[in-house]
């Protein structure tokens, strides 16, 4: 008997980016791809929340849409220290300047205590992020009924626990130059928890160090979940959860153009991965990747929405149009061997009819 299929979608993270699963969704829409559970990190968790307490595909890509729109026509992130500074540990995301950025931050906290000096607030408070989440969350509240959740896809969140925003992001830095890797992100599973912490935790997946701040669920403190298992992006593409879950086909999505991420290290699996045909940078310049980390904007939302369905036909289309054949094959050949078994049966009738005519 053929093992029925369990298609798993993972959603990574990347920022801003994210718009690019809802192109994404529309292709696998259009393909005819039926989803039974979802996992995210970080913009992922958030997308993929909504996915899962939508009650359609069509309703969730509906809600995506209007979602992204408002996204792309004010911004929902809210500053709540100077501008330089932002800009300094948006920076130091990817390298670009973040030596300089957490090297500044560090030394001026050592010296202020070495010195038993007053930091002004914003400083002193850099582990409580420099961004407010209140308008991300306030869209959530919007697009997600958290109730829905229990009745909708099952979905599972990459979370990393947090050392505070300074601390994760020189494990992040020791990672990215191969000093060592950064400890692996959780997975949760939204529906097992109590409907009462299930947005914090998808809002504690989007938390980028230093942006925002940690949130506390159950007494710890959670941060990105990309940050996890950062040289092999363990917890930025959380496709273990699916995996164990029985998902027998995974889909996965990649933001990032060159993600080290590999499918070889999951030799047992069937794996279709959605990466960028093109890169996803939109800015140049030294800050192109901050900017891009953050472009909630109408020149590049619409545009990672495009190619996000661009590539999904190209990377899927074929393969799921194989496997409608596939598939249309062997009814075929069901139905032939079904046909066979009928012309027997009358051959044997007739055999019969015939010997009592004698």
């Amino acid at each position: 008997m053929t093992e029925a299929m369990k298609v798993g979608l993972v959603l990574s993270g990347g920022g801003a980016k994210g718009a690019y699963q809802v192109g994404v969704l529309k292709a696998l829409r259009e393909l005819g791809t039926q989803i039974d559970a979802v996992s995210g990190a970080s913009i992922g968790a958030l997308n993929g929340g909504v996915l899962a307490s939508a009650p359609s595909l069509d309703v969730a890509i509906e809600r995506l849409e209007r979602l992204w729109g408002r996204l792309a026509m004010d911004s929902p992130l809210s500053m709540k220290a100077p501008g330089y500074l932002t800009l300094l540990v948006a920076a130091g995301l990817r390298v670009q300047g973040a030596g300089i950025a957490l090297g500044i931050l560090h030394a001026v906290q050592g010296i202020a205590q070495r010195l038993d000096l007053a930091l002004p607030s914003w400083l002193e408070g850099a582990d409580a992020g420099v961004l407010d989440d209140q308008p991300l969350k306030a869209l959530m509240n919007e697009f997600l009924v958290s109730k829905d959740l229990e009745r909708g896809l099952p979905l599972y969140v990459s979370s990393y626990r947090s050392g505070g925003g300074l601390g994760d992001m020189a494990r992040a830095l020791s990672a990215e130059f191969g000093l060592a890797d950064t400890p692996d992100s959780e997975f949760l599973h939204i529906q097992s928890l109590d409907e009462k912490v299930r947005k914090d935790v998808l809002l504690a997946s989007a938390a980028i160090p230093l942006l925002f701040a940690p949130r506390r669920i159950e007494g710890q403190r959670y941060s990105d979940g990309g940050q996890g298992g950062w040289q092999t992006m363990q917890g930025n593409t959380p496709i273990t959860p699916l995996l164990e879950a029985g998902c027998n086909l995974v889909i996965v999505t990649h933001l990032s153009d060159g993600s080290l991420w590999s499918r070889q290290r999951f030799p047992g699996a069937t794996i279709l991965e959605i990466r960028p045909g093109q890169s996803l940078n939109r800015a140049t310049g030294p800050l192109g990747g901050a900017r891009d980390l953050l472009g909630f904007d109408t020149e590049k939302i619409p545009s990672w929405i495009e190619q996000g369905y661009n590539d999904t036909l190209h990377c899927v289309g074929r393969v799921m149009a194989a496997q409608k054949s596939r598939n249309a094959l062997r009814a075929s050949e069901t139905a032939l061997s079904a046909i066979q078994k009928d012309s027997l049966q009358a051959d044997k009738v007739l055999s019969a009819a015939m010997e009592r005519l004698k």
